[in-house]
């Protein structure tokens, strides 16, 4: 059996934190790891695609990232075959029209970061339902 498991892509540990404690409190079934820069992703991806018994279920993903951007991080994610239709969720603390553009034309949902923890959880819960792993 396959762990389910979403890469975070994040340089700032303490969203990471939080959006940790989210995950393991709405849906504990779901590991959530993190890549802290774009290099570091890239990294987990391959050798996601190399072990059948991982299977990455969504990135979560910052825009700016050390190293590489968040854009090239998605053309790696969408270079390997068995990736091409992974969810992707652009999370990035600052929305710019072209930016949201270029995800949706990449296949990629784009969310502005909520300044609350109220808001953060309710993203949160909504991609636990959309993995199916929910728990109320």
């Amino acid at each position: 059996m396959s762990r389910r498991v979403i890469l975070n892509v994040e340089d700032d540990e303490a969203t990471h934190f939080v959006l940790r404690k989210l995950f393991e409190e709405i849906c504990p079934d779901v590991e959530l790891i993190q890549a802290t820069d774009g290099e570091q992703a890239i990294q987990v991806i391959r050798r996601f695609s190399d072990d059948p018994h991982l299977q990455l279920d969504l990135v979560l993903m910052d825009l700016n990232l050390p190293l590489r951007t968040g854009w090239e991080v998605m053309e790696a994610i969408r270079a390997v075959e068995s990736y091409m239709k992974v969810p992707v969720i652009m999370f990035t603390g600052v929305t710019r029209e072209e930016d949201r553009l270029r995800s949706v034309a990449l296949g990629a949902e784009y969310i502005q970061k909520p300044s609350t923890l109220v808001d953060l959880g309710k993203v949160v819960r909504d991609v636990c339902k959309r993995l199916g792993v929910f728990a109320p």
